[in-house]
C-alpha cells in the first residue's frame, strides 16, 4: 500500500522546475570551471568538412576501439596560421585519418552542444607518430622473415609482361604510359594495369586487392615485374601506403617489385622491400625502356656471334663432307639471317623510343667530326671539332684540351 502511494506520488508534476536552456547553461558554467584555460588535446581525425571554418571529427581509439568523440572548430581567424604551420612540416593538410595534437578550449553551447575550439596545432606529433608506426610495420616485417625476400629476387634482364598498380587517372600514370604505350605499340612489352585507391580508409584493402589481382595474373602467365607508381604527394597522403598488409604482399610476391612513388625526397615502406626502387613513375617507365634496349642490343650481339661460328665451321669442314656440311651451314646462315634481321628491326624499334624525348628533356647528342657520337670526356683530346645536337637544331663547337681540363 505505501509502494503504491510512493508510485503515485513520483507521477505527481513537480512544483517546482528548470527550463532545459537553463540547465544546459549550467552545464556550460560548469565545463568552463573544470577547463579554465586551454588544454592539448590527442585525437584522430575522423573527417574534416571546409566551409570557411573547418569542422573537424575528432575520435580516441583503443585497441581498434572507440572510446571517446567529440567536435572541434578551427575558425577562419586561426585557419590561415595554423594550416600553413602544419603544411610547411608535413607538405600536407588536415586530412582524415591522421594522428592530431591539438591546443584546444571547451565549449558548450546550449544549442550546439559540446565542442572544442582548436587554437594550435603541433605538426611534429603527426610526423613523430607515423614515424613510430612505420617502425612498428618494419620490426613485423623483420620477425616474420619477410622484409628483404623481394629484394633477394634478381633483377629482370628483360621485359614483356608486366604488371602496373597505379591510381586511377592519376597524373602519375600519365607519366609512365608517356614511355610504356610505346613499348606496347611495338609489340615489345604487354602491360596489365589495375586500378587502386592510395589514400584514405580505403586504401589498405584496395591496394592489398591490387596485389592479389597481380597473383592471379601471374599464375595465368608469369610476369617479369610488378610495378607500384603514384605522383608525388604530402608525407600524410604518402604514409597511406605505410600500410602492413600491402606491405608485406609485395615483400612476399613472386617476381621483382618495382617502385616509383611520390618524388626522389619521399620514402615509403613500399620503397623499402621492394626489389627496385625509382623516384618516380616516369624514372619506373625509363628503367623498363633502358632494358628492353640492352636486351635488344645483346640479342644483336648474340646473332653476330652465331654468324661468325657459322663460318668457322664452314672454313674447318672436311672436304669429303663439305657438300653436307654446306648445305647445313646455308640452312644455318639463313636463320641467322632471320635472326639477325629481328634483332635489327627489335634495336631499331627499342632505339627509336627514346632519342626525341630525350633531347626533349634538355640533352644532347654529341658527335665528333667523323659523326661518330662522343660519350667519354677521355675521347675528346687536343682541338677538335664537335657537333652538339639539340632537340631545335645543331651547334658546331671547336675545343682545346689538355689531359688536366679531363676527369679523374
Amino acid at each position: 500500500m505505501s509502494g503504491r502511494k510512493r508510485k503515485k506520488d513520483t507521477a505527481r508534476p513537480p512544483e517546482q522546475f528548470l527550463e532545459l536552456a537553463d540547465v544546459l547553461t549550467y552545464v556550460g558554467q560548469v565545463i568552463a570551471r573544470g577547463v579554465p584555460g586551454g588544454v592539448w588535446v590527442r585525437a584522430e581525425l575522423v573527417s574534416v568538412t571546409d566551409r570557411r571554418h573547418l569542422y573537424l571529427d575528432l575520435v580516441q581509439l583503443e585497441d581498434g576501439v572507440e572510446v571517446a568523440k567529440c567536435r572541434a572548430t578551427v575558425w577562419a581567424r586561426e585557419r590561415f596560421s595554423l594550416e600553413g604551420k602544419f603544411r610547411k612540416a608535413t607538405g600536407g593538410t588536415l586530412t582524415a585519418g591522421v594522428k592530431v595534437l591539438l591546443f584546444c578550449t571547451a565549449e558548450f553551447h546550449a544549442q550546439y552542444g559540446f565542442s572544442l575550439n582548436v587554437l594550435d596545432i603541433a605538426p611534429e606529433f603527426t610526423l613523430g607518430d607515423t614515424a613510430l608506426k612505420l617502425d612498428a610495420m618494419r620490426q613485423a616485417l623483420l620477425l616474420e622473415g619477410v622484409y628483404g625476400l623481394n629484394r633477394l629476387l634478381p633483377a629482370p634482364s628483360d621485359f614483356t609482361w608486366v604488371a602496373v598498380i597505379a591510381p586511377v587517372e592519376a597524373a602519375g600514370l600519365g607519366d609512365f604510359r608517356r614511355e610504356a604505350d610505346a613499348l606496347e605499340a611495338a609489340g615489345l612489352v604487354r602491360f596489365g594495369y589495375l586500378e587502386a585507391t592510395f589514400q584514405g580508409r580505403e586504401a589498405s584493402a584496395s591496394l592489398t586487392r591490387a596485389v592479389e589481382q597481380a597473383r592471379v595474373l601471374h599464375a595465368r602467365e608469369p610476369l617479369d615485374a610488378l610495378v607500384v607508381i603514384r605522383g608525388g604527394g604530402a608525407v600524410t597522403d604518402l604514409a597511406w601506403l605505410n600500410d602492413l598488409d600491402f606491405v608485406r604482399a609485395l615483400a612476399t610476391f613472386p617476381v621483382p617489385v618495382i617502385t616509383g612513388l611520390g618524388h626522389a625526397r619521399d620514402d615509403t615502406l613500399p620503397d623499402e622491400v621492394a626489389s627496385i626502387r625509382t623516384d618516380t613513375p616516369s624514372k619506373a617507365a625509363a628503367l623498363i625502356v633502358r632494358t628492353v634496349v640492352q636486351a635488344a642490343a645483346q640479342a644483336q650481339e648474340h646473332a653476330r656471334t652465331i654468324r661468325a661460328h657459322a663460318a668457322q665451321l664452314l672454313l674447318n669442314a672436311d672436304a669429303g663432307a663439305a657438300w653436307a656440311v654446306d648445305r647445313a651451314l646455308r640452312a644455318a646462315h639463313r636463320a641467322t639471317d632471320h635472326a639477325q634481321a629481328q634483332t635489327d628491326a627489335l634495336m631499331r624499334q627499342a632505339l627509336g623510343l627514346t632519342p626525341g624525348r630525350t633531347l626533349a628533356r634538355g640533352y644532347a647528342l654529341v658527335r665528333d667530326a667523323a659523326r661518330q657520337p662522343v660519350t667519354r670526356a677521355e675521347q675528346v683530346g687536343g682541338t677538335q671539332d664537335l657537333t652538339l645536337e639539340f632537340q631545335d637544331g645543331v651547334v658546331r663547337v671547336r675545343t682545346l684540351t689538355t689531359p688536366s681540363d679531363k676527369a679523374p
